[in-house]
C-alpha cells in the first residue's frame, strides 16, 4: 500500500503533515514527502485522515468477554468467588477459542493491533490470534493453594513447556509466549523461584499481578514480612523481563525497586476504577523512571477493550489527581498506548510509524462528527477520537479491520458461538 498526503503521529505525539507512508513485505518502506518509484498493490488518498501506531493492550485475559457484565457492581471479593471463578470452573477450550476471537474482533475495531494475555486453555488463544492476523504475548496463569506441590507437579509446568517448544514465534513472530504467575497471593514464594528458573531457562518474559488491592499489599506484609514487590525480587521474578499489571498500592520503596529492575508496569485505569481497587501514582512512577504501559484488564472488569477509552481515561485521571492539567500530556498518554506496550513484548521493531518497523498502523479518518474540526490531531486523538473513527486497522502490513469489516473474522459467527456457549455454561 501507499499513502499520500496522509498526516503522520508517530508514537511520542510528533505530528507530519502531508506524508507519504509505503508499506510492503510486512514493514514501513517508506515515509517522506517524496512519492517512491515502484507499483503499488493500492494507492490510498491519505487527505483528512491520520496514520497512528496501532495500540497494545499490555494487560488483559481476552476470554473473559464470555463474562461481561455478569458480575457488576459488587465487592471484589463477591465478584470473584460468586460470579467469576464459579464461570470459569466451567471453561474448556471451544468457549476460550470463541470468547478470544471475540474480544479481538473488539480489540481490531478499536485499533489494536497486539495485545498480552493472562489466562488458561492458551493453546485455544492461539488458535485464535493466529487465524486473526493479530499479534499477542500469550501468558499462561499459574496459581497453587495446595502446600504439598511444588511447580514442576502444576498442569502449567507442562503446558508451559509443551506451549513454549510448540509456540514460541509462531505466526511469523505474532505469537510469543510468556510465564505468568498470577500474583503473590495465588503463588507461594517458592514456586515463584521456580517460575523465575524456569523463565530463565527458556529465556520467557514475566507477567504478573502486582500490588492490584491495598489487601493484597497489607496480607503479603503481614504473610512475609514484605510487600508483593519485595517477594517477587526474592524469589527472582524480577531478574527477568516483567511486566507488571495495576501497581495501585505500591510503596516509594517498591518504585524505586520496580525502576532499578527496569520492570514495566501495566497502567489499567478503567478496571481499578470499577472495581474500587483505587488510582495507580502513574506520574510518581514515571518520575521515578518506571516504564509505564496501558492495558484494559478483562471485559469482566472493564466492560470493554477499547484502548480509545483507556488512553483518554489515563491522561484525565493524572492531570485530576495532580490537580496538574498539564500533567501526561496527549504525546505521553500516546506513547503508553503504543510504543511503550510494544516494548513490554519484547517488540522492539514495533509501536511506531518508522522505516524498517513492522507495519502495524490505524488509520482514522478526521472528518468525523466526533472529531472535526481538526485544530490539533494529537490532541483530537487522545481526548476526542473513539473505535467509530477507525477506518483501517493493520498488522503486519495485513489489512485485518476496513471500514467496519473485518477481513479475517466472521464475526456473524463468532456472536453466534459466543452465545451459544455462555447459554450452555450459564
Amino acid at each position: 500500500m501507499l499513502f499520500k498526503n496522509i498526516t503522520v503521529i508517530h508514537a511520542d505525539g510528533t505530528r507530519l503533515d502531508n506524508m507519504t507512508v509505503g508499506v510492503g513485505d510486512g514493514r514501513f518502506t517508506y515515509i517522506g514527502r517524496d512519492v517512491p518509484e515502484g507499483e503499488w498493490r493500492e494507492i490510498i488518498d491519505g487527505s483528512q485522515k491520520l496514520i497512528m501506531p496501532g495500540f497494545v493492550n499490555a494487560h488483559t485475559h481476552v476470554p473473559m468477554t464470555l463474562m461481561r457484565g455478569y458480575g457488576d457492581d459488587m465487592p471484589l471479593e463477591r465478584w470473584l468467588f460468586d460470579r467469576i471463578f464459579p464461570f470459569e470452573d466451567k471453561l474448556d477450550g471451544n468457549a476460550v477459542y470463541w470468547g478470544s476471537l471475540l474480544g479481538i474482533a473488539e480489540m481490531l475495531a478499536c485499533g489494536t493491533t497486539s495485545f498480552s494475555d493472562m489466562y488458561y486453555f492458551c493453546e485455544s488463544i492461539i488458535k485464535a490470534v493466529t487465524q486473526s492476523g493479530i499479534k499477542a504475548n500469550i501468558g499462561r496463569g499459574i496459581s497453587c493453594f495446595d502446600h504439598t506441590k511444588s511447580f514442576r507437579d502444576l498442569p502449567a509446568y507442562n503446558e508451559l513447556t509443551h506451549l513454549i517448544g510448540s509456540f514460541q514465534g509462531a505466526a511469523d513472530g505474532r505469537v510469543l509466549v510468556d510465564v505468568a504467575p498470577h500474583s503473590e497471593y495465588t503463588t507461594r514464594p517458592d514456586i515463584l523461584s521456580d517460575i523465575a528458573e524456569f523463565a530463565a531457562e527458556h529465556k520467557a518474559r514475566i507477567q504478573v499481578h502486582l500490588s492490584e488491592t491495598q489487601k493484597e499489599q497489607l496480607e503479603s506484609t503481614g504473610r512475609h514480612g514484605k510487600t508483593p514487590a519485595s517477594v517477587m525480587l526474592d524469589s527472582g521474578i524480577l531478574e527477568l523481563p516483567v511486566t507488571a499489571a495495576h501497581c495501585v498500592w505500591i510503596t516509594d520503596l517498591d518504585m524505586e525497586l520496580l525502576a532499578e529492575k527496569k520492570v514495566t508496569v501495566a497502567h489499567c485505569p478503567q478496571s481499578n476504577l470499577k472495581l474500587g481497587s483505587g488510582i495507580a501514582r502513574i506520574a510518581k512512577m514515571r518520575q521515578s523512571g518506571i516504564r509505564v504501559a496501558l492495558g484494559t484488564d478483562s471485559a469482566a472488569s472493564n466492560n470493554n477493550l477499547d484502548m480509545f477509552q483507556e488512553v483518554k481515561t489515563a491522561a484525565l485521571l493524572a492531570k485530576g489527581v495532580s490537580h496538574d492539567p498539564c500533567e501526561m500530556p496527549a504525546g505521553e498518554a500516546l506513547y503508553m498506548a503504543t510504543r511503550a506496550g510494544a516494548l513490554s513484548q519484547g517488540r522492539h521493531d514495533c509501536g511506531d510509524i518508522i522505516q524498517g518497523n513492522r507495519a502495524d498502523f490505524v488509520i482514522l479518518n478526521t472528518r468525523r462528527p466526533g472529531i472535526a474540526p481538526c485544530h490539533n490531531p494529537l490532541s483530537n486523538l487522545i481526548y476526542a477520537a473513539g473505535a467509530g473513527d477507525v477506518e483501517m486497522t493493520v498488522v503486519d502490513g495485513r489489512i485485518l479491520y476496513r471500514n467496519g469489516a473485518f477481513t479475517t473474522l466472521d464475526i456473524e459467527r463468532i456472536i453466534y458461538e459466543v452465545d451459544r456457549c455462555v447459554k450452555a455454561l450459564v
